[in-house]
């Protein structure tokens, strides 16, 4: 197993790691560290939990010149919780080697306070890209062309975010800069950075981003025709979790599914993009002293921010991304413990089903009956003949977008045009249901004859 002292750090610095508990090296910080080490740019397509934290931290913080009272080193993240965390992981190492002063620049923190903190000479910078430019660039308090090393943590998120604009204004102020990137995914807003920055030879693709751990145990539950919320109750009261984290792909659906929870007396926490700053700090503080077993959240809010000891995972809805879902499975069986990921699924899902089988995920499937949730196989639907109401339905399909066509292309015109389809097949699919439900009690209403 390789090791932190395999490598040429300063010695004080591995002697702190490993005071800290820091000895033996993850996959990841394996690969980068000695590309950091060398100077060089690279990608690394790895997520959360796989140590990529200090894969970059050890690199910094063995280059950081204590005697230079400038900005050598900038280390970006999308949320304030995101920047805190790596701010806490420096500081602690710091504390050991009591040298280098380290800025925390993010939401929550008054900014004339951060701007007091730039005239102190920070020599590493962990910020949020918006308060960053708040900060730096619109007051003026900060030189770039000091820096020698960007770090872009959770990259995929810095861009779904809309960061891109205030990444490339950074770059550009940047001399022969040295680009760490890390991510889950690799969106196509990336490209131009990887392109001109990193190139090919540095790109470090972690074989395990399909992949979560051995102990971690995947089920499917059937919610066919069922109210997920209710389901997500019955789960609750049938597994009685020791520390379930519950995601939800929409932040309205984690808003509407807290609340059906609270209303339905089961305590639990929240998680998503939409609350305040204070509402997120307190929050995050509450989950920490264990005050809740039970948290909502979204893929977004999630990420990144370290909640050990996750029994289980329940998913209410796949996410879009593939990849995703191993980040969201990969929150439990860490550190040898066992773990389980639950996800509701229905025909609409099967799709992604089949997908997450091909990386190599078997699933149990349970279905609720009578209070408690049973082992079952996977429901598909028959494939058939397009029948009458397949035709009907298409049909109404043609007659609803043809009413809903403009001749003048006004904007959210597809917008509309699909929320029309998609209220017409809602109401075709329930008088299906109907039909199907009168079908039974008629062959039920025959045989008791």
């Amino acid at each position: 197993m390789a090791l932190f002292k395999q490598f040429n750090l300063k010695t004080e610095l591995v002697e702190v790691l490993a005071e800290l508990g820091y000895i033996n090296l993850a996959p990841v910080q394996e690969k980068v560290i000695p590309i950091a080490l060398r100077g060089e740019s690279l990608l690394a397509r790895s997520e959360t939990g796989s140590g990529k934290t200090h894969a970059f931290l050890v690199p910094i913080l063995n280059k950081l010149n204590v005697d230079i009272n400038e900005v050598q080193a900038i280390i970006l993240a999308p949320t304030r919780e995101l920047a805190k965390q790596i701010y806490d992981f420096a500081t602690e190492i710091n504390q050991k080697l009591g040298n280098f002063r380290i800025l925390l620049l993010a939401g929550g923190i008054e900014k004339t306070r951060n701007i007091a903190q730039m005239s102190l000479g920070p020599q590493l910078i962990i910020a949020t890209p918006g308060r960053l430019k708040d900060v730096g660039f619109v007051n003026s308090v900060i030189t770039l062309r000091t820096v020698k090393t960007l770090v872009l943590d959770e990259a995929d998120m810095l861009m779904d975010s809309g960061f891109l604009p205030i990444v490339n204004e950074i770059l550009l102020q940047l001399d022969s800069p040295q680009i760490m990137i890390f991510s889950a995914t690799i969106p196509k807003t990336l490209n131009s950075i990887i392109e001109r920055y990193v190139g090919s030879s540095h790109i470090i693709e972690m074989s395990d981003i399909y992949q979560t751990s051995e102990r971690v145990k995947h089920h499917l539950i059937d919610v066919h025709h069922q109210n997920r919320f209710e389901i997500v109750r019955d789960f609750i009261k049938w597994r009685n979790p020791y520390l379930l984290l519950i995601f939800c792909s929409e932040v309205e659906e984690v808003d509407n599914l807290y609340k059906y929870l609270v209303n339905s007396g089961i305590k639990c926490g929240i998680l998503h993009g939409n609350l305040t700053p204070r509402e997120r700090k307190q929050m995050l503080r509450r989950i920490r002293n264990d005050e809740f077993r039970i948290i909502v959240a979204s893929d977004i809010a999630a990420r990144g921010i370290d909640i050990p000891n996750i029994s289980d995972v329940l998913n209410v809805n796949f996410p879009r991304d593939h990849a995703f879902y191993f980040h969201r499975a990969g929150r439990t069986g860490r550190f040898d413990q066992e773990g389980d990921c639950f996800s509701f699924y229905d025909h609409d899902s099967l799709k992604t089903v089949e997908k997450l089988e091909s990386f190599g995920v078997s699933f149990n499937v349970l279905r609720f009956s009578k209070g408690t949730f049973i082992e079952t196989e996977i429901e598909k639907p028959k494939t058939r003949i397009k029948t009458d109401s397949q035709k009907e339905l298409d049909n109404k399909i043609q007659r609803t977008i043809a009413r809903t066509r403009s001749n003048v292309v006004k904007p959210g015109y597809k917008k509309k045009v699909k929320q029309a389809v998609d209220k017409v097949k809602r109401r075709h699919r329930r008088e299906m249901i109907k039909k199907d439900i009168q079908r039974q009690r008629r062959e039920k209403y025959k045989k008791g004859s």
